[in-house]
């Protein structure tokens, strides 16, 4: 008699997952894959109605396992149970993907008018000897480019805005520097090109043909696929004076478009330009009362003034028409006001994750260059997709080597960061030698009070006067205390087995990168391509000061104090999760912090390595 490994194999692997509710009165919150007693994995992206999933790493399963989908409802009045638990058949499961057919079948399933779609394999796509595949390359799959349509009259201030917001140093083309608007041209710069732009005028008193050209264009791009639709709209109004009107005509016919669901689910932010000119005219209304008073509490005066302004001329003419609170902010692409497009930044990605999906979401922060927090956050949603949590499970690092394991790693980050790198000196083996070089010396020398309250910005800046005082000249090379050469530590040879030190070793890899790169953004701002000087400068500002001592203690208290227990997927995110915030610097932070750097010259360019003394 032939057993059931003779009939089935070993096991399948589940690459994806759909669960489409359209013909269903019931509406469904979320949805959960169940396997065993511990693998639980969210099914996260949302279509009209249908939830769908693509694993970066397929789900293996075998015929012994359980196989569950947890199905949470949003709360009907017709239908007070607020999830299902249904159970899938395995025996059916592998006998299905038994038939003749294909490698990759599919595996249907009916539940209450809801229906469910497997897609299965006998082999995990990522072969034991294949590179890793990055979580961004699956992102990029399915939506490589943040897609936004701006629209504001001429000399509203949108060029100035998209410049600063993406990290541009020039025009993005010579039309859209004139300001010849055409809705249909997708605008891409070689400078930043994860984001796609779409230009049009604002609405004039009278013009139905640009409003209607605005309007066929949304829906149009509405029934595309992700990477083709708007992921978010900006609507730009400059703030009135001098008892000027704030919504024209033709803008309070689109804001009603919006209002009455015709524009279906994109987010529309409202952007108030021009926002240090209002605070100007409050200085100057408020004049001889500022006599006295320190710059603090003139800009706290200001601030007030103008908030107060603002909500009375944009703020709350916009609720009363709008009739909901509609998102909205005024900003300023002048250096000292940076932290209002990083409110804006925020406002739109948050609005892209609620109300069009997640990876669009994770683009736009990947496109944007003015918040580095929003960086981090959107970093740790990559991680925790795939390998932060193979950290603990090791699915997809079992049986590599731990160099091919941090590879990946690096490369998320990298790609998430989103420099001026046309040279790709970031993802040389150079700097990755560098990268896991600084892991190992750390860890050969004394432990630092893990404690130690310290602030990152104004920690990173000593250190990086310190350095620029020491240099025998502006353009003398940097010399970095730690390897660039290929000589990596014997660790990172070893097979991948989870234990503390590994732990320890990948924890750190992944903060002390992402520190590194906060300072490259603290000293390089996208203002030209990244150097290896630049970038050198980073490292040993990070190498020399304080902080990478103090998150290193952080980082061996945190594996020490994990139980067996906390060794889950989650548990291990949060952590990281938690060094990342700990260490984080505000966009408000910036211009101050920037003010205080001295001045750090990228050219001319040099070698990674330089020998001590010599400068060669």
């Amino acid at each position: 008699m032939a057993n059931k490994t003779d009939a089935h194999p070993n096991s399948l692997y589940i690459s994806d997952i759909s669960v489409n509710f359209s013909e269903s009165r019931k509406n469904v919150r979320s949805a959960e894959v169940r396997i065993g007693s511990t693998l639980r994995r969210p099914i996260e992206n949302h279509a009209g109605k249908a939830l769908t999933q693509t694993f970066d790493i397929p789900l293996e399963f075998s015929l012994q396992d359980s196989f569950s989908l947890q199905i949470l409802y949003k709360s009907q009045w017709f239908w007070k149970k607020p999830y299902d638990m249904i159970h899938l058949d395995m025996e059916d499961i592998f006998r299905r993907h038994g038939a003749p057919g294909p490698e990759r079948k599919e595996y249907y399933k009916s539940h209450e008018e809801i229906s469910i779609v497997l897609g299965l394999s006998r082999n995990s796509s990522i072969g034991d000897t294949g590179d890793l595949p990055p979580t961004t390359d699956v992102i990029f799959q399915n939506c490589p480019q943040f897609r936004i349509l701006v629209t504001g009259k001429s000399g509203v201030g949108k060029s100035s805005l998209i410049k600063h917001a993406f990290g541009l140093q020039d025009a993005l083309t010579s039309d859209f520097a004139r300001g010849e608007a055409n809705i249909d041209n997708e605008f891409v710069s070689p400078q930043n090109n994860r984001f796609v732009l779409h230009d049009s005028n604002g609405f004039e008193a009278g013009d139905e043909d640009n409003f209607n050209k605005v309007r066929e264009f949304i829906k149009r791009r509405s029934n595309k696929p992700l990477k083709d639709q708007l992921h978010a709209i900006w609507l730009c109004l400059e703030i009135p004076h001098a008892g000027g009107r704030l919504l024209e005509t033709g803008t309070e016919q689109f804001l009603a478009l919006k209002r009455e669901g015709k524009l279906g689910n994109i987010p529309v932010v409202v952007v108030f330009t021009k926002f240090d000119v209002l605070i100007d005219q409050v200085d100057f209304d408020i004049g001889s009362s500022l006599n006295g008073l320190s710059e603090d509490d003139i800009k706290e005066r200001s601030k007030n003034g103008a908030e107060t302004k603002l909500q009375e001329v944009c703020i709350g003419p916009l609720k009363i028409f709008s009739q909901s609170d509609i998102p909205h902010v005024a900003v300023s692409t002048e250096e000292s006001y940076k932290e209002t497009l990083a409110q804006l930044i925020q406002i739109t990605e948050r609005h892209v994750y609620e109300h069009v999906a997640t990876d669009a979401s994770v683009m736009t922060g990947i496109a944007q260059r003015v918040d580095p927090k929003l960086k981090m956050e959107t970093l740790i949603k990559v991680g925790k997709r795939t390998y932060w949590k193979a950290l603990v499970s090791s699915i997809g690092f079992m049986n590599r080597d731990q160099k091919t394991c941090l590879r990946v790693l690096h490369t998320d980050i990298v790609t998430v960061w989103n420099f001026r790198d046309s040279y790709k000196h970031l993802s040389s083996e150079e700097f990755r030698t560098l990268m896991v070089n600084m892991v190992d010396k750390t860890y050969a020398g004394p432990q630092i009070n893990p404690n130690a309250a310290m602030k990152f910005g104004l920690a990173t800046v000593a250190t990086i006067a310190t350095i620029v005082s020491t240099l025998a000249g502006p353009v003398a090379p940097i010399v970095v205390p730690i390897a660039a050469s290929v000589v990596l530590a014997k660790w990172v040879y070893d097979v991948y087995q989870l234990s503390n030190l590994v732990l320890q070793h990948f924890i750190s890899y992944i903060v002390d990168l992402t520190m590194v790169l906060q300072i490259l953004y603290l000293l390089s701002d996208n203002k030209e391509e990244l150097s290896r000087r630049v970038i050198k400068f980073a490292v040993k500002s990070y190498h020399d000061s304080k902080i990478i001592g103090n998150v290193h203690g952080q980082v061996e208290k945190v594996v020490r104090e994990l139980q067996v227990l906390d060794h889950s997927d989650h548990v291990i995110v949060d952590r990281i999760k938690a060094l990342m915030n700990s260490n984080s610097i505000d966009a408000g932070e910036i211009h101050d912090l920037r003010a205080k750097i001295p001045p750090v010259h990228s050219v001319p360019d040099e070698p990674w390595e330089v020998t001590q003394g010599t400068g060669k």
